[in-house]
């Protein structure tokens, strides 16, 4: 049978080791509850601000791309270019961040084309090729700067922003696009690279206009299509 151990009072006096560790852990938070408080309302206010944002930038979207309807049923209408231009920046510019902001962009190039105002055309098309990520409205916007340094007669500029329109691999346009890159060369005097853009151009849309075009080019460079 054991025996029983008498325990000391000044040993029953002494603090537990889980009371004092709770104690301490008390202290510690009594202490500093002004800044934990202070941390959670950081928290609190982040996480406000980042709803408000959010929801600034839904109203912001729909503003801007109602304003964006409004520019492209303009620019659709005869003599209604310059209204359209107007109507491109104002979205640019109240609502800079949105993605209707970045379709203006494209937009007000191609007014600005349509004015043949060719530099601030092709500021616009760079300003969009640097924000946007998407192929297809990357090889639109080379494609439409490629255009505009052609009207100006700065033909390797041109030559650079349809090669960059072929890296991006859009079918659709590259017939188009060899048939330009054609007249460029011609304009350069290199008449052996622009019929070999243009047979290219013929043998991918034997059938379309811009097959007749490039038809035309060889025959003015006393070249056979095939």
């Amino acid at each position: 049978m054991v025996a029983k151990r008498k325990i000391p009072k000044k040993k029953l006096k002494e603090p537990d080791e889980f009371i004092t560790w709770g104690s301490r852990a008390m202290n510690y938070a009594l202490v500093h509850l002004k800044y934990i408080g202070l941390g959670f309302l950081l928290v609190g206010v982040i996480i406000l601000a980042l709803i408000l944002w959010r929801q600034h930038m839904t109203i912001s979207e729909e503003r801007a791309f109602a304003l964006l309807g409004r520019g492209i049923t303009l620019y659709h209408q005869e003599e209604k270019t310059k209204e359209a231009l107007q109507v491109f920046t104002r979205v640019i510019k109240d609502h800079p961040r949105t993605r209707a902001a970045k379709m203006a962009l494209l937009y007000r190039g191609r007014c600005y084309m349509l004015r043949r105002d060719y530099d601030r055309a092709i500021a616009d098309f760079e300003r969009f090729t640097k924000s946007s990520s998407e192929a297809f409205l990357r090889a639109i916007a080379f494609n439409a700067m490629g255009n505009s340094y052609l009207a100006k007669g700065k033909y390797q500029k041109a030559i650079d922003c349809f090669q960059q329109v072929l890296s991006l691999e859009q079918g659709w346009l590259k017939p188009y696009v060899l048939l330009q890159m054609g007249m460029c060369w011609e304009k350069l005097g290199n008449a052996t690279k622009a019929s070999t853009f243009y047979r290219d151009a013929l043998k991918l849309s034997p059938a379309t206009p811009w097959a007749n075009l490039a038809t035309l080019r060889l025959k003015k460079l006393g070249v056979k299509s095939k």
